[in-house]
């Protein structure tokens, strides 16, 4: 996950700029719904310019999912609530994109040992 996130920072600096500013500009609003278009933005630039992302999301939906309704769910309350709430469906999605990642990487070993 770090790789991805790494990925995503360097590929897309200037849409992941934007949505930070925008959630820090608007903690004490509905910033989810105030920066939509921001992470939208960074969520297409990340599509297109990471490479498995797409697989990722796929693999990790339901841990997506669920993370996401969490983050939704206490997104008025402070960062310890959250942290509480929604730290380990955090884990759960970190070890399926690390389980995924294995997956492709193993893959993508394999298939350069038959070239």
């Amino acid at each position: 996950m770090d790789l991805s996130y790494n990925l995503v920072a360097s590929k897309c600096a200037e849409q992941m700029a934007k949505y930070q500013e925008c959630v820090l500009k608007n903690q004490a609003e509905d910033w989810n719904t105030i920066c939509r278009p921001e992470g939208k933005a960074l969520a297409a630039c990340a599509d297109a310019s990471v490479p498995h992302l797409a697989e990722l999301k796929s693999s990790c939906s339901e841990q997506i999912f669920t993370y996401r309704q969490c983050l939704d769910k206490h997104a008025s309350q402070s960062d310890e609530i959250i942290s509480e709430n929604c730290g380990g469906l955090m884990k759960d999605l970190w070890e399926c994109s690390e389980r995924t990642m294995k997956s492709i990487e193993e893959r993508e070993g394999s298939s350069q040992k038959l070239v």
